[in-house]
């Protein structure tokens, strides 16, 4: 079994290494070994690190497109060629151990979540949410250069210099830190770092709790001190553009106790919860599922979500509907608890579908080791006689669920 970079101490095993680095060759010889004590691919060269450290290679180092978000909009991803993302895994693995997150960050990091995040502003009577905008291209590669020169890894500048080359891309704008690469993440915290310091220290004196996940940042009081059009938003502003960021004011919202108060999509006006609309869209998923059978639920499925965010990738003419049920149930047990009632009605039932419309396989019921069932050829959907006619009312029935849970969202 492949090792990971929790069985071996990097730390230990590189040592200062990344302080005397002074030619490509060191530089290759290191990634190849944090590569083979994580157990992924080794063997790099030293043309081609050099040439990944090169931005303005990017046919050679990198594949682009575009991601649809989940509101509308699509979202550029860098996708590493896998020498390259190979090099970078090796690297994260050892960034992750020289990085110690400071206690308001919660995005990217081992050990937290989204609901822990949550949890730091639950039950307060005001919470304001502040979106950075262009989160990961705003990151240039001089900031990332200054981070790896800096405590804790103490970089040469050669190793500096060529790390940042692995890192970041080349956009319009310059150098940035691209979303797609597994190192992304872990140096957008440490870039972020002195950031959160002084954003904590302006929250604490008026009295407000400030969180950052990713780049959505949090603040809660009792205390009526957090209007947007107030001195505290317009200080915030200022220290995030002294790190080079900007804010989104489009999507600066502030919440008062009375109304449903949400910090990253989870609920924490009374407990941390999820929508009334996340869960009620299981429950009609569910409930179509049983009604209309596994298949016709999941190509009207896909066909609404078409028609609402445009072409999806990796998907032929069904949904995948037994993964997105089993993710979103998944991440309910985690808001509520397995041990919540709404939670634990909604698993039944999705095991109850499972086992009648999915046959078994040689390692049991149809999961993540089996692969994905395929429509028998006599009916068009497991378990039960096709029903015909019937593929028009399930595409209006899933498309008016979703354009009405789409509408509930974007009111609230």
């Amino acid at each position: 079994m492949a090792r990971t970079d929790r069985d071996v101490n990097l730390k230990a095993l590189i040592g200062n290494q990344l302080q005397y680095i002074y030619s490509a060759d060191e530089l290759t010889n290191v990634l190849n070994t944090l590569a083979s004590n994580i157990g992924v691919f080794a063997g790099f060269r030293r043309n081609q690190m050099l040439c990944f450290a090169d931005t303005s290679k990017d046919n050679r180092r990198a594949k682009r497109y575009r991601m649809h978000k989940k509101h509308g909009g699509t979202r550029a991803i860098v996708a590493p060629h896998q020498s390259l993302l190979y090099m970078l895994k090796g690297f994260n693995a050892l960034l992750q151990q020289y990085y110690e997150p400071t206690t308001w960050c919660y995005g990217f990091v081992k050990g937290r979540s989204v609901v822990q995040n949550a949890q730091q502003h639950l039950g307060k009577r005001y919470i304001l949410n502040i979106d950075i905008k262009d989160f990961f291209p705003s990151i240039t590669r001089q900031m990332v250069e200054e981070v790896l020169l800096a405590e804790p890894l103490k970089c040469s500048a050669e190793a500096a210099r060529l790390l940042s080359g692995l890192c970041t891309a080349a956009e319009p704008q310059g150098d940035v830190l691209p979303q797609g690469f597994p190192t992304s993440p872990t140096l957008s915290n440490m870039v972020c770092k002195k950031m959160d310091e002084e954003l904590a220290a302006a929250a604490q004196r008026i009295g407000a709790t400030y969180s950052r996940y990713a780049d959505d940042m949090s603040f809660s009081s009792d205390k009526d001190v957090l209007r947007p059009t107030g001195s505290f938003y317009l200080q915030v502003s200022t220290i995030v553009e002294k790190y080079g960021f900007r804010l989104n004011d489009r999507k600066t919202r502030l919440q008062r106790r009375g109304r449903r108060q949400q910090v990253t999509g989870v609920v924490v006006s009374h407990k941390v919860n999820v929508t009334r609309e996340y869960a009620r869209q299981i429950r009609s998923l569910l409930y179509m599922w049983e009604r209309y059978g596994y298949w016709e639920t999941a190509r009207a499925a896909l066909r609404a979500y078409r028609e609402q965010h445009g072409k999806t990738r990796g998907h032929g003419e069904y949904l995948t509907l037994y993964a997105v049920l089993r993710g979103r149930l998944n991440y309910m047990k985690m808001v509520k608890g397995e041990t919540d009632p709404t939670y634990l009605k909604l698993w039944n039932k999705y095991n109850q579908l499972m086992q009648r419309d999915v046959p078994k396989r040689r390692r049991g019921v149809y999961g993540t080791n089996a692969h994905r069932p395929e429509p028998s050829r006599a009916n068009d959907y497991l378990g039960e006689p096709q029903r015909k006619g019937c593929a028009g009312v399930v595409a209006l029935f899933v498309a008016l669920t979703l354009a009405g849970l789409l509408a509930c969202n974007l009111l609230a």
